[in-house]
């Protein structure tokens, strides 16, 4: 009994030292700069169809190491700092802990802790993939964490930048690789080739950089980034040396990946249990598709369900293999489908769907709609530019200036790679974003006092982080009221007739919407009753613009009383029925009152 009491009180200091419960800490925790872009990302996909509860078994909220089921651990600088120094003596790369670090580690371990659960499942699909492709391009095995960064293992993310996949891919880089993306199929949602495609992209940064951290870096920003940052360092090659100088989102990137290569290795001891997916690697096969077929058809005759084709094969955009003749595909299966697969493949083929459609017909259906849709301008009937490539520039920066693709640069000028010099001259076609000196238009915005960087970005069309690029704000982003900032290519949104209703979307907070559409946060608290919490949620619609009642003026009635019924003041009564100097009202008289 003693031995028991011992162990009891031994618990319940370990709990007051190590933890807290989820609810409290959910409630005090603020997420930092650093880690809200990762947050954001994150919160995208607990909406995803791939993450659905269908796709994983039931959800169970720890059991692991003796905790309680809703206990949540914390441990202090020294434990996780000596954990990461073990992580680090087995890998070439410089695993380091910092503040940085420890703010990603709290993110997945404690406020996304349930996506982390469905993530640790999904390694049991991707990883084995991952391990063999690395090894085969003789990479550090710790770069597949670089997937759970980028996508969070949904093959079928796709980012503010419509970069897309597992490994997040934009257009033209996918394009160099051999990444086919067209109207059936998308190369970057197909795990296995996009997963060739990254090792092969991080194989040729490592021959530029020979640092994985500096591959990791420019993976996410560019290269042209990361040497602009190790100009501006002094020419020192170590990430933490030109941490300062690189953009906002690639400062957070490595202490991310840092934390997911920690969090990937101590889950049991932070209470996570992985919540194991359908299938896992070892439960899927390929099977060789070489003529047109549906996925209805391959359903309806073998049994396999098309969820399940959908879940396996994310590249197929039409729930169709667009195969012929010397144009095979490969289809992923479960395995027990495997068989059947091979002895009805010609039935398959032949077989119409429920809808009387069969594979051939519906490729001519598909193809058909794609040829009456809007077809682009041929570069010949468009104006040519030609830019001149300035220190720092990358094909992305370019293709922003002149709103047109990467793909597109790299085909008019047939590059045959993504690397760009200072004073190479590109032809570009199309309408830039510029003025008539060919230079990116340039416009100045005065700071007024309660405007944000994010209000005054959501003004003008741009994102927080180009902003405080263009004017050397550096990482407090500190702005004043009578600040001149310069913006680059501004579309101007005030300049538009802005709707009257915002729909609140996952993800959204009331200051990015504010910033949206150019209003303080106060104001659109104020006109939708917001309270003191200003709580919203998804699907709520908002308004925008202050709730309009018509008063008509009763004899005897003031301005001043009319304004002190309505908790407004005399001026604002002028300004919105344009009462002039004279401040004339008379009975019968309709004003407008812009009021709660």
């Amino acid at each position: 009994m003693r031995v028991a009491h011992c162990y009891i009180i031994s618990a319940i200091l370990l709990f007051l030292q190590t933890a807290v419960f989820s609810d409290s800490y959910a409630g005090k925790k603020k997420v930092g700069a650093d880690d809200s872009a990762v947050a954001e990302i994150l919160d995208s996909y607990v909406t995803a169809t791939y993450f659905s509860d269908r796709n994983f078994k039931k959800w169970k909220d720890g059991d692991s190491e003796g905790y309680p089921l809703t206990f949540i651990p914390q441990f202090d600088d020294e434990t996780y700092s000596e954990r990461i120094a073990r992580l680090n003596s087995q890998t070439p790369l410089k695993l380091t802990y910092n503040s940085h670090v420890k703010s990603f580690i709290k993110l997945y371990s404690v406020d996304k802790r349930k996506l982390t659960a469905k993530i640790l499942g999904l390694t049991e699909m991707y990883f084995p993939l991952f391990e063999k492709k690395l090894q085969q391009y003789k990479i550090p095995l710790e770069l597949k964490y670089l997937a759970i960064v980028e996508s969070a293992l949904n093959p079928t993310a796709v980012s503010w930048a419509n970069a897309k996949g597992l490994w997040q891919f934009i257009y033209g880089t996918g394009k160099i690789y051999g990444l086919e993306s067209s109207a059936f199929v998308e190369d970057r949602f197909d795990p296995e080739k996009a997963t060739i495609a990254a090792c092969r992209h991080m194989r040729d940064l490592y021959n530029i950089y020979g640092d994985w951290f500096l591959v990791l870096a420019a993976y996410n920003s560019g290269a042209g980034n990361v040497n602009k940052a190790i100009r501006r360092s002094g020419g020192a090659r170590d990430y933490w040396s030109i941490w300062p100088h690189l953009p906002s989102e690639t400062r957070g990137y490595v202490p991310a990946f840092i934390a997911v290569t920690y969090i990937m290795n101590y889950y049991r001891e932070h209470n996570i249990s992985s919540i194991e997916p359908v299938y896992s690697y070892d439960d899927i096969g390929t099977v060789r598709v070489s003529d047109v077929v549906a996925f209805d058809q391959v359903s309806e005759v073998i049994g396999v369900s098309v969820e399940d084709l959908q879940l396996l094969n994310p590249q197929f955009k039409l729930n169709l293999v667009p195969a012929g003749a010397g144009n095979p595909y490969y289809l992923k299966l479960p395995k027990e489908y495997l068989g059947k697969f091979n002895r009805k493949e010609k039935k398959i083929y032949a077989h119409k769907t429920r809808h009387g459609l069969d594979g051939a017909a519906l490729l001519a259906k598909a193809r058909e709609v794609k040829a009456v849709s809007p077809k682009a301008v041929s570069p010949k009937k468009q104006k040519k530019n030609i830019h001149v490539v300035r220190r720092g520039q990358t094909l992305a920066s370019i293709a922003r200036t002149y709103r047109c693709y990467v793909s597109e640069l790299i085909r008019w000028n047939n590059l045959k790679s993504s690397k760009i010099y200072p004073g190479q001259k590109l032809k570009v076609f199309g309408t830039p974003a510029t003025g008539s000196s060919g230079k990116p238009s340039l416009v100045y915005h005065k700071v007024k006092r309660g405007e944000s960087l994010g209000l005054i970005a959501g003004k003008y069309g741009v994102s927080v982080s180009k902003l405080a690029s263009w004017n050397n704000l550096g990482r407090k982003r500190t702005i004043y009221p009578g600040q001149k900032l310069k913006i680059y290519g501004a579309s101007a949104r005030t300049s538009s007739k802005k709707p009257s209703y915002h729909k609140v979307k996952r993800g959204e907070s009331l200051g990015l919407i504010a910033g949206k559409y150019g209003f303080s946060v106060s104001k659109l608290a104020s006109w939708n009753n917001l309270g003191r919490k200003r709580t919203i949620y998804p699907g709520q619609k908002l308004k925008l613009s202050a709730p309009i009642k018509i008063h008509k003026v009763r004899r005897g009635e003031s301005l001043g009383l009319i304004a002190r019924k309505y908790g407004v003041s005399v001026s604002q009564l002028v300004s919105w029925n344009k009462l002039g100097r004279k401040r004339t009202i008379y009975p019968g008289q309709r004003l407008t009152i812009k009021a709660k």
